[in-house]
């Protein structure tokens, strides 16, 4: 019962509770500086700075979004599904983008040099 229930709140029609969207990326990331963040994902230390990454979500847009808010290099094992939908948030990402001004060019607020 508990599988069928936490399946339907992922949006998944089978009876293993499992994400109808999953997918593997590898992170130039420590596994352990990751770990407290990845909830029900499977985690693999690579080496040192380079991870592996199982993650499930409800959509390929929204797995894509929860892995690039890591905001690290990544390369994508498969599905290519994933990658397609990392491609569609690059895409729709860039549209929404505009002028930039003195100190967001770094992601960074106002600039603090005097």
């Amino acid at each position: 019962m508990a599988a069928f229930v936490t399946g339907r709140f992922r949006g998944s029609t089978d009876t293993t509770g499992g994400w109808p969207c999953t997918g593997t990326v590898i992170l130039d990331l420590n596994a352990a500086a990751l770990a407290p963040y990845v909830r029900d994902g499977v985690l693999e230390e690579l080496g040192p700075g380079r991870c592996g990454l199982t993650l499930g979500s409800w959509s390929w847009i929204s797995l894509a979004a929860a892995i690039a808010r890591f905001d690290a290099d990544t390369t994508v094992v498969g599905p290519p599904e994933l990658t397609h939908a990392f491609a569609h948030l690059a895409r729709r990402c860039a549209s929404t983008t505009g002028p930039a001004t003195q100190g967001e060019h770094d992601g960074g607020g106002p600039s603090s040099s005097s």
